[in-house]
């Protein structure tokens, strides 16, 4: 221990005698002898003569020689820009390395695994294949076990207390089977291993050629100038639009008494169609809707018919107008009004209404004001329409004659002098007057909306108001519940069963069931 300390003393001597030798020279390097002054500045002086100074034109002129091919960079053209882009297709490292495992998983099952049904075939079950192995896979030259020691009673029993021992016994069963088949029935073997197709599929690498629209600039005054911006997509404008709406539902119908179509209170069931198909480009705007509305119930206190129609209503409307300013358009007004089924009084043959019995033909020229509102509150909007013509006309008319209908109950006038055996009223009348129509869709949310109409028709002498409302809760997309409310206003005297009617009629409806819009 002592010789170990003294050799690492000796040492650590030596290296730092060396160190401080070293040292020294450096600072002898750097040292000037002036006279028999050492200088200790690290930096020696330099001092230049006449012939030193008389060279500094050559040095000058040996710069001006080794940069006359000097130019400023310019930019590439197009002949050499292909040399710069990137002209094939690369697949990242991360993306190199899943393919690989994927191509190579193959590898990883056993030869008596398919593919189809991933289930392990016993290979005695297949087709017989011929591998070229004749002689045993386990044969042996010599005893694998002599250097181990063994027990005097090994060859009365020795357990088997490998862990694949059940799968060991039945490979070696199956190796012995087909080594057997292969012996005494080489006949069944039609294939052999060596035919059978054992490549792996290897993927085709894809080269393409890139070419990049966009040039490559040299220098830092990048222009966009030579950038073509992109196209842009405007859709075409569509001028026609359409809507439709249908509803078949269970409801509760309220009529009063004077309901100038007639009718009772019920439970019926209620339809209603509705369809539109509107014109809108620059300052042209046509309007179309269409519905069929009806209600049919059964009649047990009528002994002449099963069943009868509540509501029935066929109404055609069409608006054709030219924008004069801002929301505000000049228009031309078209409405037909009918009813489908024929409904008959009860108990009797009486027709209260049928098909063209009577039907409406309203018409005018006016001025109508449009308003679409959009609310900050989701799916909330507004949507009003107000027609108002001062020269209108109503004609109406209707083919049954007085004997099978009763005309009194639509307002139509008594003949002066009535032949006996014609008809004792008239089949027409014409009205002229101003009139106003306001159709109204109020959507306050995704479930809940209120669609509202308000006519109003007067000759100055009998007035006429209808103000209909539907309330909607939507349940779902496709069954809602409908409040209906179309109360009725009219002045022109009518005496029924030899009593004078109210002027005021209602008719009140409480519907659910199925609802279809789009």
């Amino acid at each position: 221990m002592m010789m170990k300390r003294y050799c690492v003393g000796i040492s650590t001597t030596i290296l730092l005698f060396v160190s401080f030798c070293m040292a020294a020279q450096d600072v002898s390097l750097f040292s000037e002898v002036k006279g028999d002054v050492i200088s200790s500045d690290t930096i020696p002086l330099i001092e230049f003569d006449e012939s030193s100074l008389d060279k500094i034109n050559d040095i000058k002129k040996q710069f001006e020689k080794q940069n006359s091919t000097y130019a400023r960079p310019v930019r590439i053209n197009t002949s050499l820009l292909r040399f710069v882009q990137d002209d094939n297709l690369k697949l990242s490292n991360e993306a190199l390395y899943w393919v690989r495992l994927v191509r190579d998983a193959s590898s990883a099952f056993d030869e008596r695994m398919t593919y189809k049904d991933t289930i392990i075939v016993d290979p005695i079950f297949m087709t017989p294949v011929f591998r070229g192995k004749i002689l045993s896979g386990d044969l042996t030259l010599y005893d694998t076990e002599i250097f181990h020691s063994k027990s005097p009673y090994d060859f009365i029993y020795k357990p088997d207390s490998s862990l694949f021992r059940n799968y060991l016994r039945k490979k070696k069963i199956t190796d012995e089977t087909a080594a057997f088949l292969e012996k005494n029935y080489p006949q069944y073997f039609r294939y052999s291993e060596r035919n059978l197709p054992g490549e792996v599929p290897v993927a085709r690498y894809i080269k393409k050629d890139l070419i990049k629209d966009m040039p490559v600039l040299v220098g830092t005054d990048v222009s966009f100038s030579d950038v073509d911006a992109p196209v842009k997509f405007i859709p075409d404008r569509r001028y026609w639009t359409s809507g439709f709406e249908s509803a078949l539902q269970f409801s509760q119908n309220y009529v009063s008494e004077n309901w100038h179509k007639g009718g009772s209170s019920n439970l019926n069931i209620f339809s209603k169609n509705y369809m539109r198909y509107n014109y809108n480009r620059d300052k042209i705007q046509i309007t179309n809707e269409g519905e069929i509305t009806a209600n049919i119930y059964n009649a047990p206190k009528d002994t002449l018919r099963s069943y009868k129609i509540g509501n029935d209503i066929v109404r055609l409307h069409s608006n054709v107008g030219y924008k004069a300013f801002e929301k505000w358009f000049y228009t031309y007004d078209f409405e037909f009004i009918t009813q489908l089924f024929t409904n008959h009084e009860e108990n009797t043959k009486t027709i209260y209404s049928a098909f063209l019995s009577p039907f409406f033909i309203n018409m005018g020229v006016g001025m109508k004001y449009d308003l679409n509102k959009s609310f900050p509150q989701r799916h909330k909007n507004l949507k009003l329409s107000v027609n108002i013509a001062p020269l209108a006309y109503t004609y109406q008319y209707s083919i049954k004659k007085d004997s099978d209908m009763n005309l009194a109950r639509h307002k139509f006038e008594e003949k002066e002098n009535p032949v006996e055996g014609e008809n004792k009223y008239k089949h027409e009348r014409h009205i002229f007057g101003p009139s106003v129509r306001a159709d109204m869709v109020m959507t306050f949310n995704r479930n809940i909306s209120w669609q509202s109409r308000f006519y109003f028709k007067t000759n100055f002498e009998e007035n006429l108001i209808e103000f209909e409302n539907t309330l909607i809760l939507a349940i779902t997309r496709h069954f809602s519940t409908r409040l209906y409310l179309y109360p009725r206003y009219d002045d022109k005297e009518v005496i029924a069963d030899g009593k004078k009617q109210s002027y005021f009629q209602l008719n009140q409806l409480l519907s659910f069931g199925f609802n279809y819009k789009w």
